[in-house]
């Protein structure tokens, strides 16, 4: 194998050369014309020293430099390498250069010296770059820390930060605005991220729950800045489309109406505005048009779904202030999330839960209703199906025994209308109606594709043919412009809304009172993120008649997949990591294999494709050069004559990552060419591949006929689609990728159609209990055939329930031993037998004790209830005493109290509601001989 020519290791520039190769050009994209001597001026006196006399110098150091080649003659104290003018003639910065192998920092001193002399000529002290052609650092004298920047600031970003330094005003002096936020805990949030800047932070992080106010908080906190003369132009980025118009319309013009502000689009860039919005995507194309200092502040939109993968450069590029939003839990964010948000303790700026949010009755919760048909639960196999089942099927042109599919296949590779019936009569029979109590509430379905939510709405519009206009899909394939969104916010139909992925997040409709999951979502965060459609309160609701009984004071979870609502942030699945870093990962495997045999042809072919894939990352990324001198040498030919396992690490840890800024990659190909180096290592370790083997030929199936034609790839797809793919040599893998790989992109991307069938179903499970403080959840129907089965047993085993079942007579006193026994013995065990679960699962929504209980399950009657057991003890104990009035006001009251707490202590006797009932001149009706004879009846009656 023939391997390219690389680049070899060069010696490092002097400063002239960087001078002119880097630094030079570098000043030129920020707007900087070096030969324009009313811009850029180069080595000029600071310090005041005779003019002749530099210029002399200066003319002597230009001859030693022409006629010797020699750059490197310092020069003299006090003069500068750059000097950028302001339009009247003033130095607004100056810039110190060093060559490429000197930290820019060093220079810090000499540039404060260069700045206070000047300062000491005209009315401001300039700014400072130091550089050395690799690294830019900034320093505001006076103001925030030296830091590092991607590039120079233009004139105009320089003059903008001198207004701002000569008219700022500090943020936690200036009035929040009440007309934008009125909660405290939103006046919290602005006050918290006021003081981080002003304690010299550049960057804030707010975790705030769905609804309660993320945008209008973000609002305030721009008004602030521009009142404060602390920012002119603001940037608000968001990763969709929806909530980049929500915060132009809703946030910008609708909080902010007086400032001018546009939406920034790649053929149209206007920077006359004040206030922008962008897609962090158009940004990521665009961004290269705006200097790295044109914006003050940047707000960004749900943080966590952009911050650690391609586009983290943005944030990067940018030397603005930042503000990350999220309403992601803070247990689920990433840690380096926080640390970009420099929050090193994990904790952000400002939190405000969703829980919390709900105690203080921001946010209304939520009821969750579980339902799952039999075809959901056992799947459809055709050796499972009736007689006559199967006779449906052969009517319908299927063979019943090729029916073999998992309940997981549903919706992906088979389709049970009859399954969507059922589904929707749940729905209709369980979500919570409008105020007419006819029609449900505003509903968002959550369906899995584009086809399964077109199903359910044409099995709908079966079902209910009276009410066709109720139901509609908006997917971001069916809303055109965002009218069909428009029309389920605004207007009584839709009523329901069928999406998929458009309306998980971001979208604000307040009325929301029922959400349906028709799809398993495994990710917790995106589960908040989807309840997150319905926790507004009936304040933020607009349209009444939409709401239950008019009032919206919660709302209603449907969910016909188990989706696990209690995951806990250990479980949430890691992020995913983009498929080239994965390829370039699992080649590296494969090469620490082959490190015996490094001139081997397979060790030869792997180092060609991980040097291919390093030299695609861009080194003029500002990333790239934030960490490039720790990983020049990868780039370099001697790094690769011999590897060791510290290259491999090398490689792994630190040129891997980089791979994430690689522009436009062949995401098919390189997801095609990962499934055959993973399936190549699993080999020859031994390990099961049926899976990777059935990805990959259901990939190669895939190739539309104008691939599978042709005759190269004709013979590859049929050896991939034989046994023979089952025990291949590595250069049969190596013509797969060959060959295969580059077709990859013209797979066929129409959503693979299921197999219909319409076979009766039925709902066998409905709702579940939720145990051990809600980690463990057993669905009711199970729930209750365990109760019932103890029961049973306790019959057997518990004399007093035997004679219950028997109709025999028992006293108070063994039913009130029953009674506690009941609620101490069963609600302690595993099935956490309580009264709250017992009305849940057998829905007996009004008994009140464990007695009552029995006479429901066991059919009795004649058995007194607890309340009214203890009301007639306590009728026998007044009666069977003299006391006067005011001690037998103070006992009834007691009675009432004991009935409603089922329990009593000492202390109460003293406390309201008891305390001065019939008080006497000792301060109390009863004695503390009295008092001690009360508790201690009392406690016979007691059983919780």
């Amino acid at each position: 194998m023939t391997l390219k020519k690389r680049s070899t290791r060069r010696r490092s520039p002097s400063e002239a050369q960087t001078r002119q190769d880097l630094i030079d050009p570098a000043l030129g994209r920020a707007g900087w014309d070096v030969d324009d001597d009313k811009q850029v001026g180069i080595e000029i006196p600071i310090d005041g020293a005779d003019p002749a006399v530099v210029q002399q110098t200066l003319a002597w150091l230009n001859q030693i430099r022409e006629e010797h080649g020699i750059y490197e003659v310092k020069l003299p104290p006090g003069i500068s390498d750059y000097a950028l003018y302001r339009a009247n003639g003033e130095i607004i910065a100056v810039v110190e250069a060093k060559k490429t192998s000197v930290d820019p920092r060093l220079a810090q001193t000499q540039a404060n010296f260069y700045i206070t002399e000047i300062a000491k000529r005209q009315s401001f002290t300039p700014f400072a770059f130091m550089t050395n052609g690799k690294d830019i650092r900034f320093w505001e004298h006076g103001g925030a820390p030296v830091r590092l920047v991607s590039g120079f600031f233009s004139r105009e970003d320089l003059e903008n930060l001198l207004y701002l330094r000569q008219n700022r005003m500090p943020l936690t002096e200036v009035a929040i605005n009440a007309k934008i936020v009125d909660r405290t805990y939103q006046h919290e949030a602005v006050r918290r991220v006021s003081e981080a800047f002003e304690a010299g932070k550049r960057k804030a992080l707010l975790v705030m729950a769905t609804g309660t106010g993320k945008t209008r908080t973000s609002m305030a906190l721009v008004d602030l800045f521009l009142r404060a003369n602390q920012a002119r132009r603001i940037l608000f980025v968001a990763d969709r489309d929806a909530l980049v118009r929500q915060a132009l319309n809703d946030g910008f013009r609708t909080h902010l109406p007086d400032e001018p502000c546009t939406r920034i689009h790649t053929k149209h860039i206007d920077t006359t505005n004040r206030l922008y919005v962008v897609t962090l995507q158009t940004l990521n194309l665009c961004m290269q048009e705006f200097t790295p200092a044109f914006f003050d502040l940047i707000i960004f939109d749900e943080v966590h779904r952009s911050i650690f993968n391609q586009w983290k450069e943005v944030l990067e590029y940018f030397d603005a202030r930042m503000i990350g939003l999220t309403a992601t839990p803070a247990d689920f964010i990433n840690r380096n999330t926080f640390l970009s948000f420099e929050c090193d303790d994990d904790i952000p700026t400002f939190l405000y839960s969703q829980s919390q949010a709900i105690t203080d009755e921001y946010l209304v919760d939520y009821n969750i209703y579980v339902a799952k048909t039999k075809f959901q639960r056992t799947g459809i196999k055709g050796v499972d199906l009736t007689e006559e089942e199967r006779n449906t099927l052969i009517e319908q042109g299927i063979d019943p025994d090729d029916l073999d599919f998992s309940n997981t296949d549903l919706e992906k590779t088979v389709s049970n209308t009859d399954t969507l019936r059922r589904q929707w009569q749940e729905i209709w029979e369980q979500a919570l109606p409008d105020a007419s109590g006819q029609l449900p509430g505003k509903t968002i379905v959550f369906a899995m594709t584009q086809a399964h939510a077109l199903r359910l709405r044409d099995t709908f519009n079966e079902m209910f043919p009276k009410f066709n206009n109720l139901v509609e899909v908006i997917t971001s394939n069916s809303d055109y412009k965002g009218q069909l969104l428009e029309r389920f916010k605004k207007e009584d139909s839709p009523r329901i809304a069928i999406t998929v992925n458009l309306l998980d997040t971001g979208i604000d409709v307040p009325e929301v009172v029922n959400l349906v999951f028709m799809k398993p979502v495994q990710s917790r965060i995106k589960l908040e993120q989807m309840i997150g459609r319905g926790t507004r309160s009936h304040a933020a609701c607009k349209v009444f008649e939409w709401l239950p009984n008019g009032e919206k004071t919660g709302f209603k979870v449907i969910d016909f997949w188990e989706n696990d609502f209690q995951r806990t942030a250990s479980e949430e699945l890691r992020q995913s990591m983009p498929v080239l870093v994965s390829l370039f990962n699992n080649q590296l495997r494969l090469l620490e294999l082959e490190l015996r045999d490094q001139q081997g042809e397979q060790a030869q072919r792997l180092i060609e494709a991980l040097r291919d894939k390093i030299e695609q990352i861009p080194l003029e990324s500002f990333l790239v050069k934030q960490v490039f001198d720790g990983v020049q040498v990868a780039w370099e030919d001697h790094f690769w004559n011999y590897l060791t396992e510290q290259k491999i690490t090398l490689l792994r840890q630190h040129v891997a990552p980089l791979l994430r800024l690689v522009p436009a990659v062949d995401v098919p190909a390189t997801t095609f060419i990962n499934k055959v180096e993973r399936f190549r290592f699993q080999l020859l370790q031994g390990r099961n591949t049926s899976a990777l083997l059935e990805s990959i030929r259901t990939d190669v199936s895939r190739l539309p006929p104008f691939v599978s034609e042709d005759p190269t790839c004709k013979e590859m797809i049929a050896f991939c689609l034989s046994y023979r793919l089952e025990a291949p040599s590595m250069t049969d893998l190596n013509r797969v990728i060959d060959t295969l790989a580059p077709h990859m992109s013209s797979m066929r991307k129409t959503e693979r159609n299921p197999l219909l069938v319409d076979l009766s179903d039925v709902i066998e499970l409905r709702g579940y209990v939720l145990l051990k403080g809600g980690s463990e959840r057993v669905y009711v129907s199970e729930y209750k055939k365990l109760v019932e089965q103890r029961i049973l047993d306790m019959i057997d085993s518990h004399p007093a329930i035997a004679a219950l079942a028997s109709n025999e007579s028992l006293t108070d006193a063994q039913l009130i031993a029953l009674e506690r026994t009941l609620r101490r013995e069963l609600a302690g065990n595993e099935m956490e037998m309580n009264l709250d679960n017992i009305r849940h699962s057998f829905q007996y929504t009004k008994i009140k004790s464990m007695l009552e209980f029995l006479q429901q399950i066991l059919g009795l009657s004649g058995v007194p209830d607890y309340q009214e057991i203890v009301s007639r003890q306590f009728e026998q104990y007044i009666n069977s005493q003299s006391f006067n009035a005011d001690q037998l006001l103070f006992l009834r009251t007691l009675r009432g109290v004991f009935l409603q707490k089922q329990r009593l202590k000492r202390s109460d006797l003293f406390h309201p509601p008891l305390a001065g009932v019939g008080l006497k001149a000792d301060g109390h009706v009863l004695n503390e001989a009295e008092q001690a004879e009360l508790l201690a009846f009392v406690e016979t009656l007691t059983v919780v």
